[in-house]
């Protein structure tokens, strides 16, 4: 498929329309083609689960977020007890979030024993989605086209969709984004994240070299790592204020991209990431430039942090 120029790019982020708000005042956008509306910022519970949390503690969190009109979060089962905590946390609230849990098994059978689990864990009989983790990982799948076959675990997951144990299927990937195309074309793809801020555009660049195939395909993208690292044991993070806001804009202005995925151990970190989806505004063009031009330096300094970008 023919790489989009930067000019391209630009022109498609500048016509990139407005979420609609909700009545929450958090704006929503379509999740693709699937038929749901998600808040433009998502809740990733991986980092409720990065060191010990009491559960009322979470309960909290997840509450506040889901009365804020917070309704997409994501969790794993390689997230330590992520999913123990979220299910007691969802009880009586399942209903009003769609629920994304990954898997890591490049088999059939074991991507359907990791989905049980999962369901054990989060206390539901079905999720939203189960997405592929981070397929771009050949020591994890080091053989693809197993793993997209029906003894691998795109056959396992569109078992256990046919079962209605999962209503989705996606992908996600944080480095080599040419492995991924290969993945939208088996057609089983709805939903795909991946690394995504205005620095690791100039580095593995999702935005130039896969998201344009997701849109052709309708299928509905998401945005993780948009502050940042950590990642093997390199933290490079987009930590000041300015940079907090700007790296959300970036991503929430990509054309067809739905939710902004964010880690958040409090409260505060809560407010602090719907405060910037409600006074979200696109960028201008000179915003743009300056915001590029950023981009290239910090991305010179980190450098493939996440592993080969092909």
């Amino acid at each position: 498929m023919a790489k989009l120029t930067r000019r391209d790019f630009s022109k498609l982020v500048a016509l990139t329309p407005g979420a609609a708000p909700a009545a929450s005042g958090l704006p929503q956008r379509p999740l693709g083609k699937i038929g749901f509306q998600a808040g433009i910022l998502g809740l990733g519970a991986q980092r409720i689960a990065d060191r010990p949390m009491e559960q009322s503690a979470v309960d909290r969190l997840i509450g506040e977020a889901i009365d804020n009109g917070l309704n997409y979060i994501d969790t794993a089962r390689g997230y330590g007890d992520s999913e123990v905590l979220l299910g007691k946390a969802l009880q009586g609230k399942r209903d009003r979030v769609f629920l994304v849990t990954k898997t890591r098994s490049p088999t059939r059978e074991g991507a359907l024993a990791e989905l049980e689990q999962s369901l054990r864990n989060l206390r539901t009989d079905c999720v939203d989605c189960v997405h592929i983790h981070n397929i771009a990982r050949d020591d994890r799948f080091p053989n693809l086209e197993e793993a997209l076959s029906e003894k691998g675990v795109l056959g396992g997951l569109m078992e256990a969709k046919k079962q209605g144990k999962t209503r989705h299927i996606g992908c996600t990937a944080h480095l080599r984004p040419g492995r991924v195309l290969p993945v939208f074309a088996t057609g089983q793809i709805e939903l795909f994240m991946c690394s995504t801020n205005f620095v690791e555009r100039h580095i593995y660049n999702f935005e130039e070299t896969v998201l344009p195939e997701a849109r052709r395909r309708g299928i509905g993208v998401i945005a993780m790592k948009v502050l940042g690292g950590p990642q093997n044991g390199v933290v490079p993070r987009l930590a000041s204020p300015e940079d907090y806001q700007a790296t959300l804009r970036y991503v929430w202005g990509i054309p067809g991209l739905s939710v902004a995925i964010i880690g958040m151990r409090s409260q505060e970190e809560l407010r602090q990431g719907l405060d910037a989806a409600r006074s979200f505004r696109p960028f201008t063009s000179s915003e743009k430039t300056r915001l590029e031009e950023k981009g290239k330096l910090l991305a010179a300094q980190w450098g493939p942090f996440r592993g080969p970008v092909a």
